[in-house]
């Protein structure tokens, strides 16, 4: 990735976390509640920290190289032992300029990196969020068109080596 980058997420990141993940507006494309307080974002940092060391969910901080600053994060988790679904969350301060793109691809490139048997990536985007559905089209993405849960649409991406 030419402007960002994927490390573990830490305790000193729950400012930027609560910042981001608090924007209720925001939120209505996300798959969990707003956080709140503090506390609801050190709870996610260290639920991040378990679910990575159980191998239930691989989450990680996306941070802007040029400023350091954690703009989101990616995540991953394996739907079957050859398919992973994908998420990736950037803060209303960063949208427009790219960087949703730019990450998923870039964790794309990790999953394909670190998870050999993976041949199938998915990703969801909720009816409404065209910004998110077209950037997966861009990709190359296929929606499937049978998969209609809870005003959820379905899109997945085959992987060739």
């Amino acid at each position: 990735m030419e402007r960002l980058y994927f490390r573990p997420l830490v305790i000193e990141d729950k400012e930027q976390l609560l910042h981001i993940y608090s924007d209720k507006d925001a939120m209505q494309y996300r798959g969990s509640k707003p956080l709140e307080t503090i506390e609801d974002a050190e709870r996610m940092v260290l639920q991040a920290h378990q679910e990575w060391e159980n191998k239930t969910k691989i989450r990680m901080a996306v941070i802007q190289k040029d400023t350091e600053v954690l703009i989101g994060t990616a995540m991953y988790f394996f739907e079957s032992p050859t398919a992973v679904e994908i998420g990736f969350s950037i803060g209303r301060d960063f949208w427009k300029y790219g960087f949703g793109q730019e990450g998923t691809e870039g964790l794309i490139e990790y999953v394909k990196a670190h998870e050999s048997g993976v041949t199938t990536i998915i990703g969801i985007a909720r009816s409404g969020n065209e910004k998110s559905i077209k950037m997966m089209q861009n990709i190359g993405f296929t929606e499937i068109a049978d998969y209609d849960v809870e005003g959820k649409r379905r899109f997945e991406l085959v992987i060739r080596d």
